[in-house]
This record gives C-alpha cells, sequence and structure tokens, in this order.
C-alpha cells in the first residue's frame, strides 16, 4: 500500500511540474512577442489590427467587468474607436459599465487623464458617458471622492469642455456632465477648505456659463480647449464583409 501510495503522489508531483513548466512556457511566450499581442488587442491604426481589436473586445465584454480586468477595459476604451468601443459595450449602458468598480485612486486619475487627451467633437461618445460614469460614482459623495483624488481646476475645465451648448441640458452626455458639476459644485459640505471652495465655485461657473443665455462656456473655461475636433476623421473602419459578420453574430452584451 505504501509503494503505491507513493506512486500516486509521485505522479502527482510530475502532473504539478509539468503544468507549472507549460505555464512557464506559456508567461515567456507572451512575453516574446508581446508588441505582436498588444497590437492584435490594442491596434487601431491598420485594419488587421482593428478587426482583432474589435474580436477581442467583444470576447471580453462577454466575460465582463471585475477588479482584475478593468484596466483593460480602460485601455480599449482609450482606442477612441466607435466599431471596438461598441463592441465592448454592447447593449449595456455606457455610464454604468464600471459601475461594479469600487472607486480608486487609478481608476479615477485615469478617467481625468482620459478627458484630457480630446478636444470636444473628438471623443466618441459612449467613450465620454463611460468615463463621466466613473466620476460620478466617484463624486457621489464629492467629500470622498476628493479623498480618493484631490481635483484640479483643469479637471473641471476638461469636463466643461465636452458641454454641448447647441444640446439641451437632456442629452444624455450633457446630462451627465452637468451632474457631475453638480455634485462638485457641493465640494467642502462635510470639510470645507480655500482650495475646495475654489473648485466648488469653477464648477458653479461652468454650469452658469452653460444655463446662461449671456454667457458662453468659453467665458469660463480657456478657448484653447475648447477648440472642436472632427472624430471620424482619421478613423479606420473595418471592411464590409466584417461589418456584415459582427451584425450576423451580435449578441446582447
Amino acid at each position: 500500500m505504501e509503494n503505491k501510495y507513493a506512486g500516486d503522489l509521485g505522479a502527482e508531483n510530475r502532473l504539478q511540474t509539468e503544468g507549472s513548466s507549460l505555464i512557464n512556457e506559456d508567461e515567456q511566450l507572451l512575453l516574446n512577442n508581446k508588441a505582436v499581442i498588444l497590437e492584435g488587442i490594442f491596434g487601431c491604426s491598420a485594419l488587421v489590427q482593428l478587426e482583432s481589436s474589435i474580436g477581442f473586445a467583444r470576447y471580453l465584454s462577454q466575460v465582463g467587468i471585475n477588479s482584475s480586468n478593468y484596466p483593460l477595459f480602460l485601455r480599449l476604451l482609450e482606442t477612441n474607436n466607435k466599431w471596438v468601443v461598441d463592441a465592448l459595450i454592447g447593449k449595456r449602458e455606457p455610464h454604468l459599465m464600471f459601475s461594479s468598480i469600487r472607486p480608486n485612486t487609478f481608476l479615477v486619475r485615469k478617467a481625468f487623464l482620459l478627458l484630457s487627451f480630446w478636444h470636444p467633437g473628438q471623443i466618441y461618445a459612449k467613450v465620454l458617458q463611460a468615463i463621466l460614469g466613473i466620476i460620478v460614482y466617484a463624486f457621489y459623495n464629492p467629500d470622498d471622492g476628493y479623498r480618493i483624488y484631490k481635483l484640479k481646476i483643469n479637471d473641471l475645465n476638461n469636463i466643461g469642455k465636452f458641454l454641448d451648448e447647441k444640446e439641451d441640458q437632456f442629452e444624455e452626455s450633457n446630462s451627465l456632465l452637468l451632474n457631475v458639476l453638480d455634485r462638485i459644485t457641493q465640494l467642502g459640505s462635510y470639510e470645507d477648505t480655500l482650495r475646495k471652495s475654489i473648485l466648488a465655485k469653477h464648477a458653479f461657473d461652468i454650469r452658469i456659463a452653460y444655463f446662461d443665455n449671456r454667457k458662453r462656456c468659453m467665458d469660463v473655461i480657456p478657448q484653447l480647449l475648447m477648440v472642436r475636433l472632427d472624430r471620424e476623421q482619421g478613423e479606420t473602419k473595418p471592411s464590409k464583409s466584417f461589418i456584415n459578420f459582427l451584425k450576423a453574430t451580435e449578441t446582447g452584451g
């Protein structure tokens, strides 16, 4: 009996060793081909890269967001490519994408960094709404949000610059933007400081500039930030056959 158990134990150890070896081989394979893999997952400049990125976005969408993989969702949003983002979000509400992730400094800082990347008109609406969802959740209680991420005036400008003054306050992106600014006007309710008061006032000034017919947002936001650019200019699109494939295999997400 002892020999039998010893044999079983030896076999188990060999399996564990072989399994560990396979994992190490996979990790080395990923490292050796890092550039190729990253281009295939996040690249959107060439047609083959874009279609590969769309496929990965669809896969990730089906896996679902969690505390380990949410940076991948952020990275795909960063492509700002309509086709990739649509595949990632599916039929979900964009502003709820990160609602299951507890706000943290990395997540909120990244959200504001992404807002700083683009000019008005340049960011895809679903990307904007997903990013704003992070900020709305983090600053639901503005003082709690401030403990996670210390806002700057430029962060507020990067929110306000996306207000579309040609649309009403109920337009989806405008509604989220105004909601964020409204919450930040309450900054300092629990623990007031001069810095918080300045931020709250600036958020209030941006909101008023939107609602007041005698003012424009560029009266309180640097004009350079308000320059509008065309989002679709230079955006890579998948082939017609791939678009047809996407439609034929569309899922609810």
